[in-house]
């Protein structure tokens, strides 16, 4: 209590409730002595007048709800009779402190809770949270609608307040059912992996997707070696063990993986309110890679994007390997694939061979263009082979097995492999038909008497007319029948499909084949090879050196020659002296009788 003398009278005011509470009614009560004293007490807030009471037994209260949010100081002081007035009294601080009285409904929680009382510009903050598979409902301050985001922070308080928060069970958010991958085939930069493209239909509005992807593995043999890869499992928990998160958001957005390999993509959905849905429909397998891209043109194993001729020429340089060997060029090793497609994963099968050539011609540059159709042969009535095979060889000689063919446009890619009997006749060599050439062809040997080519310029354009496909030669060991008969023959269309081709053996007048174009020797070559031909006749030759993209770098003998046997050496330098890069290149005859092509791999 705080006393006050003014004269023979005192006033004192009694001690007002700490902390008080805005606008419940304060009462403030005031003693005054001597007792008898009559008249009012008037009671201050600082200056200003907060009322009077009357004086009862010595006793004078007032009932209040003028003092607002804040601190205030109180006083008070008696007028009456002359004889006993008394003076204000000495000052009482009261602090009156705003109310928020904050709720929470079931399945969830708010923090601070219950009634807080807090002084005048404080700006108290509350924290709130659903139970869980619960979510905010809503939020109400002073019984309107407030952001359902936690924490809720007041402005500077000057009042009384509610706040109350309730919660409602979480919707279930359905997973997405139509994701899909795909390669992106063009418009790539050149590091060697292409981008994946990532589809799926709309979402809910609000609603935020998450997009994961994992590999096969074990690239480039896949499902073969000691560590063979996998179709990863579908994911059975959030986050999904092994997997990687990409940056994919929204439905046309493209992934790049930073290495090679078959990947596979799964995706969450993510409602306004953090439910997750069920794990997605994962993809069937997307490569980000073109196969047969095997080289940047300088390091084999590599890529740019583009399977071309540098490619090519990793492929020639090593192609018919086997087994272990396949090992340090597994790189080549693309075909087949699993549906036969050029962007399915290849199944391995450590032979570098047919299957892989015809993928590389599929991808070539990796979209090449058509051919200019007025250039080609009117189509054929049907697709077929025809081996031309003496019927009686005498010991020593060269023996030439043509292979002619007639295309309607279908055939991409053949593949002929031949059977004689080994006690009268060796397999030696084979020349490329000028026809096959002249239209984008590219001949290459798996094996002794076998002979595999593919067109290099694009899906939709196949071998058309008749021609010769390729010669195989043989020497012969012993007179007698070399019995030369179709071993096995394959031919693919544009889509990788199998093309049905009859095959038919004719006869030929032994001795009938003389003029020819003999292998390189040796081949591969570093420094320099020799090539051998023979005329049956005399006439104007040409033999001349072409890349594998039909630039003629190199002629080697142009004019008239003599019958009989040639020799001429070839050091690896074009026309103008100046060496040729590291590849496979093509050298061809040209003679009354026909043309004939052989394959010779420059080394570095």
């Amino acid at each position: 209590n705080h006393t006050v003398n003014a004269a023979s009278t005192s006033v004192v005011l009694g001690a007002a409730p700490d902390p008080g509470v805005f606008l419940d009614p304060e009462t403030l009560t005031a003693s005054v002595t001597p007792s008898g004293v009559t008249g009012t007490v008037e009671f201050f807030d600082g200056a200003t007048s907060l009322g009077t009471a009357p004086i009862s037994s010595g006793t004078a209260v007032l009932v209040t709800s003028s003092l607002g949010v804040g601190v205030h100081s109180l006083s008070a002081g008696t007028s009456g009779d002359a004889n006993h007035s008394a003076a204000v009294s000495a000052a009482v601080s009261l602090e009156i402190r705003a109310k928020i009285v904050a709720t929470a409904g079931a399945n969830g929680s708010v923090s601070p809770s219950g009634t807080v009382l807090v002084s005048l510009g404080a700006t108290p903050s509350f924290t709130f949270a659903a139970a869980p598979g619960y979510h905010v409902a809503s939020v109400t301050v002073d019984g309107g609608a407030a952001p359902l985001a936690s924490p809720y922070a007041f402005a500077p308080v000057s009042a009384n307040h509610t706040f109350d928060v309730q919660f409602a069970i979480n919707p279930a958010v359905p997973p997405i059912t139509t994701l899909s991958a795909s390669q992106v085939r063009t418009g790539n930069d050149a590091d060697g992996t292409t981008k994946i493209l990532l589809q799926w239909s709309a979402v809910p509005a609000g609603s935020t997707v998450e997009v994961w992807r994992k590999a096969y593995g074990n690239y480039p043999e896949y499902d073969d070696g000691p560590t063979p890869g996998g179709v990863p499992s579908t994911p059975a928990s959030y986050p999904p063990a092994g997997w990687t998160l990409t940056s994919v958001a929204s439905p046309g957005d493209k992934d790049e993986p930073a290495s090679r390999d078959f990947w596979y993509y799964v995706a969450y959905v993510s409602d306004g309110i953090g439910t997750r849905s069920p794990v997605s429909n994962m993809t069937s397998g997307t490569l980000d890679y073109h196969l047969g891209d095997v080289s940047d043109g300088t390091t084999p194993g590599t890529g740019d994007n583009q399977v071309k001729t540098s490619d090519l020429s990793v492929l020639g340089a090593h192609y018919g390997i086997t087994g272990p060997a396949v090992a340090a060029y597994d790189y080549l090793d693309v075909g087949p694939t699993t549906n036969f497609s050029v962007t399915a994963r290849p199944a391995t099968d450590d032979r570098v061979d047919f299957e892989d050539l015809v993928v590389f011609a599929l991808n070539y540059f990796p979209t090449a263009s058509t051919p200019n159709a007025s250039a080609r042969p009117a189509a054929a009535a049907r697709d077929a082979v025809v081996l031309a095979a003496p019927a009686h060889v005498h010991a020593g000689e060269d023996v030439a097995a043509p292979i002619s063919f007639s295309g309607t446009g279908r055939i991409l890619a053949l593949s002929v492999r031949l059977a004689w009997d080994p006690a009268i006749v060796r397999p030696v060599s084979y020349t490329a038909g000028g026809e096959v050439v002249a239209q984008g062809g590219q001949l290459f040997s798996a094996q002794p008497g076998s002979v595999d080519g593919a067109l290099f310029t694009g899906t939709s354009a196949g071998l058309t007319g008749e021609g010769t496909f390729a010669t195989l030669h043989f020497v012969a060991l012993a007179d007698g029948d070399p019995q030369l008969r179709f071993a096995s023959v394959a031919a693919r269309d544009g889509e990788n499909h199998a093309v049905d081709l009859s095959a038919a053996l004719a006869g030929v007048t032994p001795g009938a084949f003389a003029t020819a174009l003999a292998p390189a020797m040796p081949n591969p070559f570093a420094h320099a090879t020799t090539l051998h031909y023979s005329l049956a006749r005399p006439g104007r030759v040409a033999l001349e050196v072409f890349t594998v993209d039909g630039r003629r770098v190199r002629t080697l003998a142009s004019g008239m020659r003599d019958a009989g046997e040639h020799q001429l050496e070839w050091n690896g330098t074009d026309d103008a002296g100046r060496p040729l890069a590291a590849g496979v290149y093509y050298a061809r005859l040209v003679t009354p009788q026909g043309r004939w092509t052989r394959v010779i791999t420059r080394l570095e």
